[in-house]
């Protein structure tokens, strides 16, 4: 069965005028739904990232400044979003949800994500519309418990850091 990360915390208020799309998190599986391509059965709700699980990735800095809300001026413009608590319960919950939905494909080959892709961010900063890089907290989770390895595809996904 296809497993499909949602939640209504995927939808965020921007500024009128904001030029990254934010409805489609709504209209993915409405349309997903009315098409009948899927059932409510398919969707799960992810729960938070955990700080352990993003220390695999992020730098502990990083984690603290997010959750704390202590960006700059200048941390926030990169982002490109406004920041709240909101902003930063959003990304732990797509981040762990791309998680999840790792661990489904290995059991049933296929799972996603309606937000995942949130891959700007480094480890020790956001940017790109992206406070936590979801894509590199599932391969390093992957790789640590052992569910995964590293190949020759050229990409690294080392803890703390990736690089092609």
């Amino acid at each position: 069965m296809l497993k499909i990360a949602f939640s209504p915390i995927y939808k965020y208020e921007l500024p009128d005028g904001h030029r990254f799309p934010m409805a489609k998190y709504e209209l993915l599986p409405e349309q997903l739904l009315w098409e009948g391509t899927v059932s409510e059965a398919n969707f799960f709700h992810p729960e938070l990232l955990t700080e352990e699980v993003a220390l695999l990735t992020h730098t502990a800095e990083w984690w603290a400044k997010m959750n704390e809300i202590r960006l700059s001026e200048k941390e926030i413009r990169a982002i490109g979003f406004p920041i709240n608590e909101h902003f930063v319960r959003r990304g732990r919950h797509i981040s762990n949800g791309t998680l999840q939905c790792a661990q489904w494909a290995l059991q049933f080959g296929c799972a996603m994500n309606i937000a995942g892709g949130t891959h700007h961010a480094f480890a020790d900063r956001g940017e790109g519309f992206c406070c936590f890089n979801d894509q590199a907290v599932a391969a390093n989770w992957l790789l640590k418990k052992k569910l995964a390895q590293n190949s020759d595809c050229g990409f690294r996904c080392s803890p703390r850091k990736w690089h092609r």
